[in-house]
């Protein structure tokens, strides 16, 4: 086919979405530095606000609107992660006379984020999770608010704060619910608390709420649905029920943007609709190249497919057949982009591996919440078949494969990357001693700290029974095993809670994996049997410490 001379409104359109990126890209550069520079300069009223300083903390949180919103649409999704909380968290402190000093240390945290995601660069891809920068997003924990009676709070926000959140707590009733920024990770509410359930009503459309019940039979359930209330955690507290809790409504905010894949021949429309998925915070990759489609899946794993109907060559539906012959495709939904009117084809694209007809022209805003609806069901219906039910962490089968794409995307492009293989120490003797309920415990807490103290890019999976698998993507071996060692230092003085007292947990590691720049072919399964060796020569060596692979040990 030969392609046609652009003229001179798509040239102008194409020079129009350059210049757009490269403003985009310099303001947000310019509204990190005034972030920054305006926090520094109000730290030496941060004792009281006057009216002057209440304003300048109005503009810092329109300031971290506008990264949460162009971030992501920028190729920055880790700079809009963290200025949708600080956004809040400057909301709220904009109204307190004097500040609370919780809520400055948890500003200054995002604020530290937001710069760590900005230099960082694109996407995060230069950042290791060994950097203070990465160490900054880690310790940015999530604010939960707490309202319980006096005698209660202690106990709730040691609770709390060991699950990894930042413990907030307000003045009890209106006054509280007053102060409690427009959107926030999760408030807790004890029934106990005079007036619980009006509370939760003023709630209700700020912070998704959970309610400790003393009561939980269907019809104090019904009140508290009526209240606004999304999750009952009955009592005498179930620690783990609460924690799965604030890990679902922390995780649904924290949530990388769904990855779409936008196959169309005409480039310039295919952008469009990149650009306009873009702009909804979406990640998008756009080909032109039927043929491409293939390759970036695999580089991109997208949540969606978004593809012409007709096109040169080869059509959609012969695109969705080609797709669906790989089993990690079968459940990929794909939608098509087409004019087509005849019910009898459409039947015939959906039945050969099609989901959905989006019709020609395209109504952009249409097109962003279809693409949205699809891609969130997706992996909703994702996460169920792929992650393991105790942890949520990627299951054993699935682990598996995402090491074998990372791995080879690591070795086409000369990046470095690590498998680390780890197994709780002496996990039989918790259970025996202990019962298989706080073995399970042990689990999900050895579970939260992986998820804690590494990057959202890097892959966790429970590998089975007591042992976890990790990918640190574009990482060294070594710089793996010193960060993993850090993880296991932490682990071992986290206390777990039984009837008698407490005890504690441990755990050994063995790291393997490839050095950046050209190194030799290896497999997926050459790679686990290293780490694997690496692990049983910790258990070896005494149990609670990291091993490097011999042949990925540096000089």
């Amino acid at each position: 086919m030969v392609e046609a001379v652009p003229g001179a409104a798509e040239l102008e359109m194409r020079d129009a979405l350059r210049r757009l990126r490269a403003d985009g890209v310099q303001r947000l550069g310019e509204r990190v530095r005034a972030l920054e520079a305006g926090w520094t300069a109000l730290q030496p009223r941060r004792l009281a606000w006057d009216a002057a300083a209440r304003v300048e903390v109005a503009e810092l949180a329109a300031s971290a609107h506008r990264l949460a919103g162009a971030g992501g649409t920028f190729g920055f999704p880790a700079l809009s992660a963290a200025a949708a909380p600080l956004e809040l968290i400057l909301l709220g402190l904009r109204d307190e006379h004097s500040p609370n000093a919780a809520h400055i240390r948890q500003a200054t945290l995002l604020i530290g984020a937001v710069a760590a995601a900005w230099e960082a660069g694109p996407d995060g891809r230069d950042s290791a999770p060994g950097t203070a920068a990465a160490q900054n997003r880690a310790e940015a924990a999530e604010p939960v608010f707490l309202f319980a009676e006096p005698r209660d709070r202690a106990m709730l926000s040691a609770v709390i704060a060991n699950l990894g959140y930042a413990v907030t707590r307000l003045p009890d009733g209106a006054a509280g619910a007053a102060e409690t920024p427009p959107r926030i990770a999760a408030a807790v509410v004890d029934d106990a608390l005079p007036g619980a359930l009006e509370l939760c009503r003023q709630l209700a459309d700020r912070a998704p709420l959970v309610l400790l019940a003393g009561e939980s039979g269907f019809a104090a359930r019904l009140q508290a649905a009526r209240a606004g209330v999304e999750a009952v955690v009955p009592k005498p507290l179930d620690v783990n029920e609460l924690a799965d809790w604030l890990d679902h409504f922390a995780g649904s905010r924290a949530e990388a943007a769904p990855s779409i894949l936008v196959v169309d021949d005409d480039a310039l429309l295919a952008e469009a609709y990149a650009l306009a998925l873009r702009q909804a915070g979406m990640q998008v990759t756009a080909i032109s190249d039927p043929g491409q489609a293939i390759a970036a899946i695999a580089a991109a794993t997208p949540d969606l497919v978004l593809m012409d109907m007709q096109m040169p060559d080869i059509d959609g539906i012969e695109l969705a057949r080609v797709i669906r012959q790989t089993r990690r495709n079968l459940s990929l939904p794909i939608l098509f982009l087409s004019a087509e009117q005849d019910p009898q084809k459409q039947m015939l694209a959906r039945r050969l591996g099609g989901d959905d007809f989006i019709p020609k022209p395209v109504d952009l805003d249409r097109l962003v919440d279809l693409v949205r609806l699809r891609a969130e069901r997706a992996r909703a219906l994702r996460a169920v078949m792929e992650t393991d039910s105790l942890t949520g962490l990627l299951n054993h089968a699935r682990f598996k494969e995402r090491l074998g794409l990372e791995l080879e995307r690591a070795q086409r492009h000369g990046m470095a990357l690590s498998l680390v293989l780890l197994d709780i120490d002496h996990f039989k003797a918790v259970n025996d001693t202990h019962g298989h309920l706080v073995g399970d415990r042990v689990i999900r807490g050895l579970s939260r700290s992986l998820q804690k103290r590494l990057r959202r890019t890097d892959v966790i999976g429970r590998y089975g029974g007591e042992e976890f698998a990790v990918l640190l993507l574009n990482t060294a071996p070594d710089a793996a095993a010193e960060i993993i060692d850090g993880i296991r230092e932490r682990f071992a003085e986290t206390p777990f809670e039984t009837a008698g007292g407490h005890f504690f947990s441990r755990f050994s590691a063995g790291v393997a994996g490839i050095d950046a720049g050209p190194s030799a072919p290896t497999s997926g399964e050459a790679l686990i049997s290293a780490a694997d060796a690496a692990l049983y020569a910790s258990k070896r060596a005494g149990r609670n410490q990291v091993t490097l692979a011999p042949d990925t040990a540096a000089p």
